[in-house]
């Protein structure tokens, strides 16, 4: 237990994700326009615009004292917006923060000194344009799971309404991306790689696999390990440790490879006046935690190959 817990603590010096927890409801979401057209963002489908304005947008379930409200903010931190914003008078309330990153915080709220009454506000802050905004969802009948699920859905699904740029520089990027001639196979998985990089096997305990591109000293690391622990309770524990290390948490949302849930993390740290970003994937299947980071990533071409790559992934 000791060891797998060493393992966990090494790994995520360097790779990590905010958001925990695991989809136990289906939610339906329906995609909404901010009034002032700079971004579109998904919705659960039973929550109804509230009052609104360019500068804020609110919806309303009341079948789940459900609040979700989206605000663009002058603060460059939730701290800073937390601080300035939600401080409360009522000494009859206690918050409790219960996880929090560069881009989210999540409270617990309980009431009295029976905490029989208690409730939920979770923050995320997304940047779009050049614009940042709060994005807030709070419940007192939802769990925390639940929850955290849906801002984390809120949050990916959030995109700057106009992407029509965006399609011109992707189809630009996909020149520039080598393609994927090679496949480096295990016996859970296979993953593909372009022709001239180079495969480094078991370069230490920890690290199974290497494969990258010297002359751009870019490519991507493997660490592959059992565990009963959950990949919500290691993402958990990893959180820490990423600080510690010295990255800075710029990007943070769950996708899938191969079907299964994962966790994608753009992590930056400023070495002798230099910023280097690693990008990190961790999922698991049948008992057996997968990561995959990315290092020095330079190029928004680097960015998009490392997409590429983790979309050739494959289960055995």
């Amino acid at each position: 237990m000791k060891k797998i817990m060493k393992i966990k603590g090494l790994i995520f010096l360097v790779t990590s994700l905010v958001l925990f927890g695991s989809c136990r409801k289906e939610v339906k979401y329906t995609s909404r326009t901010s009034l002032d057209n700079k971004y579109c963002i998904d919705i659960p489908s039973g929550a109804s615009q509230d009052e609104s304005n360019t500068e804020v947008m609110n919806f309303v379930d009341r079948k789940s004292d459900l609040f979700i409200t989206i605000k663009r903010i002058h603060e460059a931190t939730i701290d800073d917006y937390i601080g300035n914003n939600c401080t409360n008078t009522d000494d009859s309330f206690s918050y409790d923060l219960i996880q929090s990153s560069d881009t989210s915080s999540f409270y617990r709220i309980t009431k009295g000194f029976d905490n029989l009454w208690s409730a939920y506000d979770l923050y995320m802050l997304k940047k779009i344009n050049g614009n940042n905004y709060i994005i807030k969802v709070s419940s007192d009948l939802l769990d925390k799971s639940d929850m955290i699920n849906m801002v984390d859905h809120i949050y990916a699904s959030m995109k700057q309404k106009d992407e029509a740029d965006k399609a011109t520089v992707t189809t630009s990027l996909k020149d520039k991306v080598p393609s994927l001639v090679n496949t480096y196979s295990k016996s859970t998985y296979s993953i593909k790689y372009p022709k001239q990089w180079q495969v480094l096997e078991n370069l230490n305990d920890m690290t199974e696999t290497y494969i990258g591109y010297k002359p751009e000293n870019f490519g991507f690391t493997v660490v592959r390990f059992k565990t009963d622990e959950t990949l919500s309770q290691i993402h958990a524990d990893g959180n820490e440790s990423v600080r510690q290390a010295g990255f800075k948490i710029i990007e943070d949302k769950q996708t899938k490879v191969d079907g299964v849930k994962c966790y994608r993390q753009v992590l930056i740290m400023n070495i002798k006046g230099q910023e280097a970003i690693n990008i990190s994937y961790t999922f698991k299947k049948d008992g057996m935690l997968y990561d995959f980071r990315f290092g020095s990533v330079t190029t928004k071409a680097q960015e998009a190959l490392a997409a590429e790559i983790i979309k050739s992934f494959r289960f055995k």
